[in-house]
């Protein structure tokens, strides 16, 4: 893997703050402030492009991303749409459905009628390993095991990502599959049925569910195609999972940081 526009990145919050600093601090947080630092993170570029603001403002309860990501995933979907790029959208960890709903929205608005493929568990976190190091061990409560089994953290259920998607948003769900459980069990069944992507969204946290996305998704994502990696900055065991999968294929990429947590390539 070339380290050719490879950002530095520090181990993060998802809100941007040093991972013990944000541990710190997270009883000074509330929605309120969190609105406001939101708000204020728009660029001038973006002052004016009231239709995002509108989408983001309605998905912004439903995802822990800030202005920042929320915009990538945007800007990434629309030019698979503007530059005709063939396959599904996928994101794996959906939380409570805001990016899925953004990336859904782009598709629809364009009228491509292509499918958004959804994975989660539906049942938060599961255990993390050695490799995902001593913060997320501490953050499970000191399991280390790698069971797949809820550590009751980011529980997002299926009934509020419905909810956001069909209600919230009014999208056609003729268009959007729905895949429950955890991705060593469900991509090897699923990745055929996905087939060709254009966009995959990878926010799985752990080393070894970062890696098996990889495993099981990377060859289906066309020419040119894009990856985003929501928490290469925030989670040591994704970082390391992205690093050891690129170098061991050997695929030179050019890594873009979206803000102090999130990145994203386009596939050779």
């Amino acid at each position: 893997m070339s380290n050719k526009g490879r950002p530095d990145m520090a181990l993060t919050s998802k809100g941007g703050l040093p991972i013990d600093q944000a541990q710190a601090t997270d009883h000074f947080n509330s929605p309120l402030l969190r609105a406001l630092r939101f708000l204020v993170s728009i660029p001038v570029r973006d002052l004016f492009h009231f239709e995002k603001h509108l989408l983001f403002a309605r998905v912004f309860p439903y995802t822990m991303a800030g202005y920042a990501r929320l915009s990538n995933t945007y800007d990434l979907a629309r030019s698979c749409e503007e530059k005709g790029l063939e396959g599904a959208f996928v994101e794996c960890g959906v939380w409570r459905g805001g990016m899925a709903g953004v990336m859904a929205y782009v598709a629809e608005k364009a009228g491509s009628r292509r499918k958004i493929w959804l994975l989660d568990s539906f049942e938060g976190l599961p255990e993390p390993t050695v490799k995902d190091g001593a913060r997320a061990v501490r953050y499970a409560s000191h399991k280390d095991s790698g069971r797949l089994a809820g550590i009751g953290k980011c529980v997002g259920t299926l009934e509020v990502v419905e909810n956001v998607l069909f209600s919230v948003l009014g999208l056609d769900q003729r268009c959007i599959v729905l895949d429950k459980g955890w991705f060593q069990l469900t991509l090897p069944k699923a990745r055929e049925r996905i087939g060709t992507i254009a966009l995959l969204r990878l926010d799985a946290d752990r080393y070894e569910s970062t890696k098996v996305c990889l495993e099981n998704l990377y060859d289906q994502v066309i020419s040119r195609g894009y990856v985003i990696i929501d928490d290469y900055g925030h989670w040591e065991g994704c970082r390391e999972a992205v690093d050891s999968f690129l170098s061991d294929r050997q695929i030179d990429v050019r890594m873009v940081e979206t803000d102090e947590t999130g990145m994203y390539f386009r596939k050779p």
